[in-house]
């Protein structure tokens, strides 16, 4: 009854070199029965997806982008897909998601509605246009009744979490995720509007609430390995929450620029008198 999540973002070339192989190995280790995994260029490749496929021991779901594209994988014999959705992938966000409608097998009662997960990647270059991205997003991971998560590479700051200091991070990060300065000399604040706006939505930051409830602010640690931001993260709806187990941040060493985070489900917990149907 336990559901294990992990993301990852790969790094935008990782089938060119020995990256991705390292990254499988890592993956298999974490042992998730979802996936969540974002810059993954050269899955759009149907061959090299069905390798993949075979590889990670999970099913595979890549969405359409304009730039680089998102999967969702999952365990078959964990959960049933009953459909996927990137209606707006190419159209509307600058990398795209990937929104899969899954069934969870082996409950004593089937749920209501389905699981909607969404992998996504929001643009790194303006945390106000992430956040209409974010907004998107929010309504899709609803569409389907509200059992839901939206994770991936986030790109800008969370709620509550501690500043970085700014004097180290890329002066082109600092123009994307900070608010603008009225004068050289005012210090540097992050931009927290993407986080507000799964806030209002009534989405939780699964490492957010894991750090507050363990009294453990290390679960807050930078995810981007140069931005010195948690840009890697999920949020959760009302209904996935109770169900809420644990969280980790995971070291890909040198097979990516970003550490993975990971978290589990008690799927019985989860509280469907929250589900409803959305318009």
């Amino acid at each position: 009854m336990t559901l294990t999540v992990m993301s990852q973002n790969v790094q935008y070339g990782a089938a060119d070199t020995s990256r991705w192989d390292g990254l499988v190995d890592l993956i298999r280790t974490v042992q998730p029965q979802l996936l969540l995994l974002q810059e993954v260029d050269f899955l759009a490749d149907p061959e090299q997806a069905a390798t993949a496929e075979k590889s990670l021991g999970l099913r595979l779901a890549v969405a359409p982008s304009r730039n680089l594209p998102t999967a969702v994988a999952w365990d078959p014999e964990r959960l049933e897909l009953i459909d996927t959705e990137t209606k707006y992938s190419t159209t509307d966000l600058h990398h795209g998601y990937c929104a899969l409608q899954l069934r969870p097998l082996g409950l004593p009662a089937a749920w209501p509605v389905p699981l909607v997960a969404i992998s996504t990647h929001l643009t790194p270059y303006s945390a106000e246009a992430a956040g209409q991205e974010a907004q998107l997003l929010c309504a899709r991971v609803y569409r389907h009744g509200g059992i839901g998560l939206i994770g991936g590479d986030i790109n800008h700051m969370p709620l509550g979490d501690p500043e970085p200091d700014w004097d180290l991070v890329p002066p082109y990060n600092r123009a994307s995720r900070c608010l603008r300065r009225q004068h050289p000399d005012e210090p540097w604040r992050g931009n927290r509007i993407v986080g507000q706006v799964f806030r209002d939505a009534d989405l939780t930051d699964v490492a957010a609430i894991q750090a507050a409830l363990h009294g453990d602010p290390s679960l807050l640690e930078p995810t981007g390995k140069a931005g010195r931001v948690r840009v890697d993260q999920t949020h959760v709806t009302p209904a996935l929450l109770p169900a809420l187990d644990s969280y980790r941040r995971i070291d890909p060493g040198e097979h990516s620029d970003h550490y993975g985070i990971a978290f589990t489900l008690q799927l019985p917990r989860v509280d469907t008198a929250l589900t409803r149907t959305y318009a």
